[in-house]
């Protein structure tokens, strides 16, 4: 009976550092899962904050303030407002665009901190905690007093 129990034991422990290897792998590798839509996050998203004060912008709007086309994409959403604040979600159809939209979205954040520095603290504040992030086929900005809580709604989305 006794070496039973420990042949269980043995085996519990050898699934249990497959499981542990297993999840390490996932973490480094980063790359999500790329078969979650953008409806999907954002609807998530919209689950874990509130985005009021911000409507939802239109394809022109991400060419305005971005210069991407949305067409070129898997799946886009963004959210403006009035002032400093957005929440913007890439898909990309292939890996080789993420570094264009992590540009766009660089130039859109400097324009921005430009803009306001020297009179719109909060909006500068907002700005310098912006969390911009790639994850396999998926590029998040946001910049929102509750951006910790969007960037872990987005990665709960695609992990």
């Amino acid at each position: 009976m006794r070496k039973g129990r420990l042949d269980i034991i043995n085996t519990c422990k050898y699934l249990m550092v497959i499981a542990l290897i297993a999840y390490v792998v996932l973490l480094v590798s980063g790359e999500g899962d790329n078969t979650v839509s953008v409806d999907t996050i954002q609807k998530n998203i919209e689950k874990s904050v509130s985005l009021k004060g911000m409507k939802r912008g239109s394809s022109q709007d991400l060419k305005k303030y971005y210069g991407l086309n949305a067409n070129d994409y898997a799946g886009t959403m963004l959210y403006i407002p009035d002032d400093v604040m957005s929440v913007l979600v890439v898909k990309v159809k292939d890996k080789s665009q993420v570094e264009d939209v992590e540009k766009a979205v660089e130039e859109r954040l400097s324009t921005q901190k430009k803009s306001f520095e020297g009179y719109g603290v909060k909006q500068t504040r907002l700005l310098h905690s912006a969390i911009d992030e790639a994850r396999g086929y998926y590029i998040l900005l946001a910049v929102s007093k509750d951006a910790d809580r969007i960037e872990a709604a987005f990665k709960n989305s695609i992990y």
